[in-house]
């Protein structure tokens, strides 16, 4: 199922706000892999080094080739640390004012992480058999990968994306109901393949709905200061964490 998007009104701190209408469905497309995977794992392994990888490979694919990586934690006071490759298989659709004045957009990828304690790894042959209470953060890194070029639009630094109209919370264990791009620093959040094309590699913040308005209203800089209080400092996912806005 794919959407056309429609330019909203904006949000009370200028920033558009789109809304996306259903379109047709479409045969069946062969995958596109990324050229870049080996290079995305050599710049993720330069930053978290000496870890442990588990790779789920996406066996079946449509339109998009998306597999995932596991970084696992070090110790049990660590996180694990999971990022795609196959996001960056095909540029995104920019708006033409964003595409003259800010270069090197155009390609991504997503990470995250979790508390060590959150494994997805042990026990299970695929991700198939990972229980949704376990694989809805990679589920939902999943789907914001492909949603750009099911989509023809584009994700980038402080975008949030509800789930749903009516902020559904992602699984029963948790209220979060909601995601934001952020960026971990310039060094690891983009890198240069060795063709020159840069790619991005934003972080999912899941968020609460009282957040997600937040954001809207007072912009990302301001959630974030207030996600920075929280352990981890707001980028290790917790179902249960406190919601800094409620």
């Amino acid at each position: 199922m794919f959407f056309k998007k429609d330019k909203a009104s904006n949000a009370k701190n200028n920033s558009p706000v789109y809304r996306y209408e259903e379109l047709k469905e479409h045969g069946f497309r062969p995958p596109q892999e990324t050229p870049y995977a080996k290079q995305i794992v050599s710049h993720m392994e330069r930053f978290f080094p000496n870890r442990q990888t588990r790779v789920f490979h996406e066996i079946a694919s449509e339109f998009l080739h998306v597999d995932v990586y596991v970084m696992q934690a070090p110790n049990p006071q660590s996180y694990h640390v999971i990022y795609t490759t196959g996001m960056s298989a095909m540029p995104m659709t920019l708006p033409e004012e964003i595409s003259q004045s800010h270069k090197g957009l155009e390609r991504a990828e997503l990470m995250l992480f979790l508390p060590a304690e959150w494994d997805v790894c042990t026990g299970y042959e695929t991700d198939r058999d990972v229980p949704f209470g376990l694989w809805w953060p990679i589920g939902l890194m999943k789907n914001l990968a492909r949603f750009p070029h099911e989509y023809q639009t584009w994700l980038a630094w402080g975008h949030t994306i509800p789930n749903g109209a009516d902020y559904e919370p992602y699984h029963e264990s948790t209220a979060l109901s909601g995601v934001m791009l952020a960026s971990l620093g310039e060094e690891i959040s983009c890198m240069k393949a060795e063709d020159g094309t840069e790619i991005n590699l934003y972080c999912l913040l899941p968020l609460y709905r009282e957040e997600m308005e937040y954001k809207l209203q007072m912009g990302a800089e301001a959630l974030l200061q207030k996600l920075s209080t929280l352990n981890g400092g707001g980028l290790v996912i917790f179902p249960d964490r406190p919601n800094v806005c409620k």
